[in-house]
């Protein structure tokens, strides 16, 4: 009869545990969304720096990132480890790449370059967007805790994600962008970081040899590029940079993606009498893609990718002649071709 009654009271231990773990848990979740609205404040907000690494395909990179906010003003350094020296700098809004042949180049803030612009919150946040997103599991990053979001496409034309954020801080530490197979095509992720204290102005500042032509480029007392009259790229840009947009029409593209860009250039190699080359650049907040549109080029369609990057090239003629579009971007293969196969020429006025 004792054993019975303990067996008994064992068995209602067991069930009230199993109760009380239930609610903990239960008490414990929290909204996706509001993860991401306190990752965006706290990413632009907090002093951390750390080192992280960035692999797409066979290509890996390690990188040193620092990052304060100064009287309401983010201020940034990105450093590349590996490869040929680079760096980013922003300071406030204004964002400026620092590459030894290339020079200062400020970049635009609307066209995601890799993990580290993409703005998950702003394009998570509401049902209509093309993302479904819900909360995962926990897991580890760089020996802290984080809780783990799966971000899904609610299409076959982009990608997923995996977000792991700091429990103490809701900040970033991975980025996995997945196909539909769940492979992992592109990962940012921290390995070490720091949170708090005061970074140095070496800390924030571009390193590089003071008496390098990069070096002339930049402002140095306010952070900005000088401008430059010559080109310092490999493309000769054109005087109209909404050119291309009035020459060509892409009649169709994934829903979420606007237009952030068109311009018009020709490489340095092309012929005197070779037209101009046209590109239109689109993003949904999260990935980016590019048309490239070359008038008189008849080449052979090709596809090509490489992690998370797609390159698909078809060759289309009309009434004008022939030409050749190229997409390029992180998408999958059937988005850039169903967007290749869109473009056609606008019917002149």
């Amino acid at each position: 009869m004792l054993k019975v009654q303990v067996q008994l009271h064992y068995r209602a231990f067991i069930t009230i545990a199993a109760l009380f773990c239930s609610y903990a848990i239960s008490a414990e979740t929290v909204n996706p969304h509001t993860l991401l609205m306190e990752m965006e404040r706290n990413t632009r907000a907090l002093t951390y720096q750390g080192t992280l690494v960035y692999n797409q395909g066979r290509h890996m990179e390690t990188l040193q990132l620092f990052h304060t906010n100064i009287d309401g003003q983010q201020r940034e350094r990105l450093v590349h480890l590996t490869g040929m020296p680079r760096e980013i700098i922003r300071h406030g809004d204004k964002v400026m790449c620092i590459h030894p042949k290339n020079g200062v180049m400020t970049l635009n803030n609307t066209i995601p370059a890799g993990p580290f612009a993409r703005n998950y919150r702003a394009q998570l946040q509401s049902v209509d967007e093309p993302y479904r997103v819900a909360l995962a599991g926990q897991g580890r990053v760089a020996g802290r805790e984080v809780n783990i979001l799966a971000v899904e496409p609610k299409d076959a034309y982009r990608y997923g994600y995996r977000l792991a954020l700091d429990k103490e801080t809701s900040l970033l530490l991975q980025s996995l962008m997945v196909d539909e197979q769940n492979r992992v095509l592109e990962r940012f992720e921290y390995t070490e970081i720091r949170f708090g204290g005061t970074l140095s102005a070496e800390q924030l500042n571009p390193q590089f040899d003071r008496n390098s032509e990069t070096w002339a480029l930049l402002d140095v007392s306010s952070g900005q590029p000088l401008p430059v009259t010559a080109s310092t790229g490999g493309t000769e840009m054109a005087d109209h940079t909404n050119q291309a947009a009035k020459r060509w029409n892409v009649g169709w593209v994934p829903k979420g993606f606007a237009m952030s860009s068109s311009r018009q250039d020709k490489p340095q190699s092309a012929a005197k009498d070779d037209k101009m080359r046209d590109s239109l650049m689109y993003s949904d907040g999260l990935t980016a893609f590019s048309v490239f549109i070359a008038p008189n080029v008849d080449m052979r369609s090709v596809a090509v990718q490489s992690g998370a990057t797609t390159a698909y090239t078809a060759v289309k003629k009309d009434d004008a002649g022939v030409f050749s579009v190229t997409v390029v971007g992180e998408i999958p293969r059937i988005a850039a071709k169903t967007i290749a196969g869109s473009v056609d020429r606008k019917a002149t006025p």
